[in-house]
């Protein structure tokens, strides 16, 4: 028995090291920028969390990097760019982002595999071969949790789904003495990941924690924990949940759009076992969680509201579920095979000889372009294919293994592709040239042509790197939900480009519109702007309101006649704040009413009307505030966090093109108000006009509150282990 276990650890030892092979851990270590779908961008956020949060000791502010300014952190998760920090202590930059990806996924599936193993607190080689098989299915690049939706930027969504696991297993099967409290750690790190897989484990966790047999102390302590962990992002998220972007997806139908080609063997066979088994309800009952995760995925999918969730997002639990379930009873079905005292002779030499074919098959597919991980991977599985010729468990084990890497038919070249990073992209000197000329120009706002012919230099996204490499600002940029401009510039860049990706749904765009795309850029208050097709370059020489700049093929870059700050002429509107509570319900379910800010926001500015709403202005100082016809402002520095300029005309109404958020302050006015289309107004009393982003009275309430419940579980924690030492 002993020397089984020692065998199944060894396996686990190869298995692991297969797998950050495979995951190119070598070219982690190459000092290059990763790239690769939105993984490209994800980059912007992380290094201005390391530069301007944590070197101040915060975990969430204001970004002027995208759009026209949102708040970082706040409502996207903190956790991943936090490991990226830790990292960069002792690493450059481009590798702690490499490695922080990697971490993701090997967590994943050692979370995994302590689920499936049979010992209480260790992993196992089958356990090991379910994470994988999870981790590589190929059939999805964008829902969560696999290596294909990793690459393509949902790193944080796979650290939710690694970190809920975790918290499962100790709640529901570990025998840790402090499995509550490391529970607690867990589903923290959870929510500080992804909200998503958070709301989907916290269900199942909770339960199982009411009815944990633990001491209510134990469980008093893991409750302030976790509210030392999360309640200050968990609270500033819902509270704020009414400046969010709101994203309209097209909800899946069909059947087909839940079960996955590489994951309908997995429930064929997994429902004909059940059905044919005369302890069906025997096994449901052992199958608590998989069963949990298949049915509730199941159910949301088909018959969950429309909403926040989109219902894409149920497909990797529902995938986990049957690859745990599956796996679970592929170990059943093989001990049952040894405990008959069946001949596993004849089966053992035809399955390592089927093992021998398909290993030889992933060589012959990988060997060209990528010799050197193949040789290692080949190497390392015939090692284990002959470390033990006689245990039949094992064998199985690891031909479903090769099995798996053998099918795999994308993943190393998108491997190859992101980790290998910009720098070695053929055209890469393009977006060089392209940055060292635009830092020759005065700091400003750069709206460029997306296009899908760009992703030769990494990804489609890659300029929404301009903040990274230069002292400029990008309009597009990622987290769409966090900045309410969102929208207003998707509908303006729909006209400035030859081929719009329009991602936001039910907006009208404004699709060949260049005229009215240009006066957008400057209702926007944009600085520059880049053209990157032919026809649209053409359009560009041809506006009056574009002055060429220069060329930096295949881009040709325009200044705007814009202003950042600037009078309000128009007729006021206004509109009526909502409660918090309508904010989170509106949000969380998508209120379709014609009648939200950002509604009646978009048909005022795509329809160029002669008004403008405004929240918080008392209605009976619309008139008195808005009679200046011309505004003149110098000195004029807009910094993440800081705003600041002169202005001769003190109170009077100043619409700053900054996007509003309710942290944002006014030294000695009034304001900021929210106006349409998306931005700030106030009333300054002075000629010197400071505005700062700051956390409102209740966030440090919260922050206090969330010190407090530290040091009280800190106390009590060891409090009770010193009480209990007193007493042996």
């Amino acid at each position: 028995m002993k020397s089984n276990l020692r065998l199944n650890r060894y396996y686990s030892i190869f298995a692991y090291s297969i797998l950050l092979i495979f995951l190119r851990i070598d070219l982690a270590f190459l000092n290059t920028l990763p790239t690769g779908g939105d993984m490209g961008a994800h980059v912007v956020p992380a290094k201005f969390f390391i530069d301007n949060l944590i070197s101040n000791f915060k975990l969430s502010g204001w970004s002027s990097d995208w759009f026209a300014g949102f708040p970082a952190f706040y409502f996207y998760f903190p956790f991943p760019p936090l490991l990226v920090s830790l990292l960069n202590v002792f690493l450059p930059f481009n590798i702690s982002f490499k490695l922080m990806v990697i971490i993701a996924l090997v967590l994943l599936v050692g979370s995994i595999d302590v689920l499936v193993s049979k010992q209480k607190n260790s992993s196992s080689f089958i356990g090991f071969v379910a994470g994988a098989t999870f981790l590589l299915t190929e059939s999805f690049t964008i829902f969560g949790g696999n290596l294909a939706s990793t690459l393509a930027g949902q790193y944080s969504f796979t650290f939710s789904m690694a970190f809920g696991n975790l918290a499962i297993y100790f709640i529901y099967k570990s025998q840790n003495k402090n499995r509550l409290i490391l529970g607690s750690f867990m589903i923290s790190a959870c929510l500080l990941s992804h909200i998503i897989p958070f709301i989907f484990y916290s269900v199942f966790y909770f339960a199982y924690f009411i009815v944990a047999k633990d001491s209510i102390k134990t469980k008093f302590i893991s409750v302030l924990l976790f509210l030392t962990l999360t309640i200050r992002f968990l609270t500033s998220l819902l509270t704020n949940l009414e400046f969010t972007t709101n994203m309209t997806y097209s909800p899946y139908t069909k059947l087909s759009d839940l079960i996955k080609p590489d994951i309908l063997p997995f429930l064929l066979i997994v429902f004909v076992f059940l059905i044919s088994n005369k302890k069906f309800f025997f096994y449901l009952k052992k199958f608590e969680f998989e069963s949990y995760l298949i049915i509730l995925s199941s159910i949301l999918f088909f018959y969950g509201p429309e909403g926040a969730l989109w219902n894409g997002r149920l497909v990797p639990f529902f995938n986990l579920g049957l690859i745990l379930m599956f796996f679970k009873l592929l170990n059943y079905f093989i001990n049952e095979i040894q405990n008959k005292e069946i001949s596993n002779y004849l089966l053992s030499k035809l399955t390592l000889l089927a093992s021998a074919i398909m290993l030889l098959l992933y060589y012959e597919n990988w060997q060209e372009r990528y010799f050197v991980t193949s040789i290692f991977i080949c190497c390392l599985f015939l090692v284990m294919m002959f470390l033990n010729l006689s245990n039949f468990n094992l064998i199985i084990t690891l031909t479903t293994l090769i099995l798996i890497f053998s099918s795999i038919t994308f993943l190393p070249h998108w491997l190859n592709w992101n980790f290998t990073g910009y720098e070695s992209k053929d055209n890469w000197s393009h977006i060089s040239k392209l940055y060292d000329k635009l830092d020759e120009l005065e700091p400003g706002r750069i709206m460029w042509e997306p296009n899908s012919d760009m992703n030769q230099y990494g990804t489609p996204m890659v300029l929404m790197t301009i903040p990274l490499f230069t002292d400029h600002e990008s309009v597009e940029g990622l987290y769409f939900d966090s900045s309410i401009t969102t929208p207003f510039h998707f509908v303006t860049v729909s006209g400035l480009a030859e081929s719009p990706s329009n991602p936001v749904g039910g907006l009208r765009y404004i699709n060949g519109d260049f005229v009215k795309g240009v006066k957008f850029m400057q209702d926007l208050g944009v600085d520059y702007f880049i053209s990157y097709t032919d026809s649209i370059e053409d359009k560009a020489f041809e506006s009056n309101n574009l002055e060429y700049l220069f060329e930096s093929e295949p881009f040709t870059v325009f200044k705007l006649k814009s202003n950042k700050i600037v009078p309000i002429s128009s007729k006021l509107l206004e509109f009526n704040s909502v409660s918090t509570i309508q904010g989170i319900e509106g949000s969380v379910l998508r209120n379709r009413s014609d009648n939200t800010f950002a509604q009646l926001s978009m048909s005022e500015f795509i329809n160029n009307l002669d008004y403008k709403y405004i929240e918080g202005l008392d209605k009976s100082d619309f008139d008195k505030f808005t009679s200046a016809e011309e505004i003149n402002v110098e000195n004029l520095v807009i910094k993440n966090s800081k705003i600041t300029f002169t202005t001769d005309s003190p109170n009077q109404l100043h619409l700053i093109k900054v996007s509003y958020f309710p942290n944002w302050k006014i030294t000695n006015g009034s304001g900021p108000y929210r106006v349409s289309p998306s931005f700030m107004a106030v009333i300054p009393y002075e000629e010197e006009v400071v505005l700062e982003f700051k956390n409102t009275n209740f966030e440090n309430i919260i922050n206090w509150l969330s010190l407090l419940f530290g040091l009280s579980a800190f106390y009590l924690y060891f409090y009770r282990n010193e009480k209990e030492f007193k007493n042996v």
